[in-house]
């Protein structure tokens, strides 16, 4: 059964005004809200629906720690070189303070791009992690920033998704949801731009993404025009399209390429983008 609920939309009022704090959408407090099954898709919420981004603040976002860090290292900067490439193009200007987006974040300290920016320069963030065993991890580490358990959706509205957990090599499947399958948790997608809406910011200062394939799909969701995300990091190994397609992609979108961030490994495999109105600074100093 589904049950449909008439709302007056001059009821709603939502506050944009830049900050770090989930907005609050006036009319929903303690109101259950029947977005169940569009929460699961393919029936679509706009990205900026309010109560898209109400049922975000109410169930998905979680408080930065208060609690002293619980790291099993002092290495301030566990990233396979992706910030040191990022601190290279916004030199002095780390210092100023800045937002991070970091998906999928992991257990919040191996191999993290955005701890040092946290830890040793005090940005705030939020760290993106669709697999529930990760996610526990995550919030073990008291991390300062937002958290939230979701992957991000390769779709522009919400949907639910079979995840293959395989700690760092886990990632969206093409199982069907609904069934149980050994090694696989449904589990619910946000787009990027609502998860930015909740958090009552428009402008990313790094956003880092790292989802074993689906990295073009979830830039795709972006409504470009709505945002400012000044740099990035964009794992390009796994991509079904291939590097070349994302890297047009996203250069079409007003970027160029900074670097390419590799390791023997295979534990890096990313394109460093910044906007084209930057001027990086490792760069400056040949431009005077």
């Amino acid at each position: 059964m589904i049950a449909v609920f008439l709302t007056s939309l001059a009821l709603v009022t939502i506050d944009f005004t830049p900050g770090f704090s989930p907005v609050s959408v006036e009319g929903y407090e303690g109101l259950v809200v029947p977005l169940d099954h569009l929460m699961k898709g393919p029936v679509t919420l706009q990205q900026n629906d309010p109560k898209l981004i109400q049922r975000i603040i109410s169930q998905y976002l979680h408080h930065p720690s208060d609690a002293p860090y619980n790291l099993h290292s002092t290495n301030d900067d566990p990233s396979m070189g992706q910030s040191e490439m990022i601190r290279n193009i916004l030199g002095d200007q780390v210092n100023n303070g800045g937002v991070f987006v970091e998906c999928g974040a992991l257990d919040g300290e191996i191999r993290s791009n955005t701890l040092v920016f946290e830890k040793k320069y005090g940005w705030r963030g939020v760290l993106i992690e669709g697999d529930p065993k990760n996610f526990e991890l995550v919030k073990q580490k008291n991390r300062k920033a937002w958290t939230v358990n979701a992957c991000l959706s390769t779709q522009p509205y919400p949907n639910t998704v079979m995840f293959k957990q395989q700690f760092n090599i886990g990632k969206i499947s093409n199982l069907v949801t609904g069934e149980k399958h050994k090694g696989y948790s449904e589990v619910q997608c946000l787009p990027f731009y609502s998860v930015l809406l909740a958090l009552n910011i428009t402008t990313v200062d790094y956003f880092s993404l790292d989802v074993e394939g689906s990295e073009l799909n979830v830039l795709r969701t972006i409504p470009w025009d709505k945002v400012n995300i000044k740099t990035m990091s964009v794992e390009f190994i796994h991509g079904v399209e291939g590097k070349e397609a994302l890297k047009k992609y996203v250069m079409d979108q007003g970027y160029k390429v900074y670097s390419e961030v590799t390791n023997k490994g295979g534990l890096a495999n990313d394109f460093i983008f910044y906007k084209n109105d930057m001027v990086p600074w490792k760069q400056r100093d040949s431009l005077v």
